[in-house]
């Protein structure tokens, strides 16, 4: 078996001439004869039975009442701003219960033609956690455009956990996407794996709708409202 190191900080070149080097940026094969020495990034280690990416939940479904405050919430912002919204979701593992809150969000509006438009994108801020959950994840709606994990999506899912996106919010029955995203791979998921069906938006909560901000921008000014 060809020997394997780490370089971590108070790495030391070992004598052997054949080696693997498990560095931050990949896995390399150092050889070393009378002629050269090379470094190369491999993408496996011989003699190993391979691997592929896989992915075990350890919760269940997403309740139909939960769903439906989703889409609840995700509805109203579409039909009051056309925009896009988003929920934190939480598990306790005692109980197997699920949790929804709103983060304080912003959306972003700005006026053509006499009317105010949502710009397609929503900021928020973290929320302190609910005593005995564990943050499962978030949901977040797409609008009118359809449901799809999108660069910005991949760029702001650093945090490990489930994602859900909700789309064509104009449709009786809005599109759904699902994945998760652990050891920095995001594992597609079928909507049936996870979430129980959903027909009907329940109205949104007092306190999401006054965590729902909404920030208007023109050439001359940027009022808050």
């Amino acid at each position: 078996m060809i020997p394997t190191f780490f370089k971590t900080g108070d790495f030391r070149e070992p004598d052997t001439p054949l080696y693997y080097l498990v560095t931050a940026n990949g896995l390399f094969l150092v050889r070393k004869t009378a002629l050269f020495t090379s470094i190369g990034a491999t993408s496996g280690v011989a003699g190993l039975e391979p691997q592929q990416p896989a992915l075990a939940l350890h919760f269940g479904r997403i309740p139909r009442q939960i769903m439906e405050r989703v889409y609840g919430f995700f509805d109203w912002a579409w039909r009051q701003w056309q925009s896009e919204a988003i929920l934190f979701l939480y598990y306790s593992p005692a109980t197997g219960k699920f949790l929804l809150d709103a983060p304080p969000q912003t959306i972003y509006l700005y006026r053509r033609m006499g009317r105010w438009h949502a710009e397609g994108r929503v900021s928020y801020r973290a929320l302190p956690r609910p005593e005995g959950y564990i943050k499962l994840g978030d949901l977040h709606s797409h609008a009118g455009l359809p449901a799809f994990f999108s660069a910005q999506d991949d760029y702001d899912d650093g945090e490990e956990g489930l994602k859900v996106v909700m789309g064509r919010m104009n449709r009786a029955i809005p599109e759904t996407e699902v994945s998760f995203v652990a050891g920095q791979h995001r594992f597609a998921l079928r909507p049936e794996e996870v979430l129980e069906s959903f027909v009907v938006p329940m109205p949104p909560r007092r306190l999401w709708i006054q965590s729902f901000h909404c920030e208007y921008e023109s050439a001359y000014q940027v009022r808050r409202g």
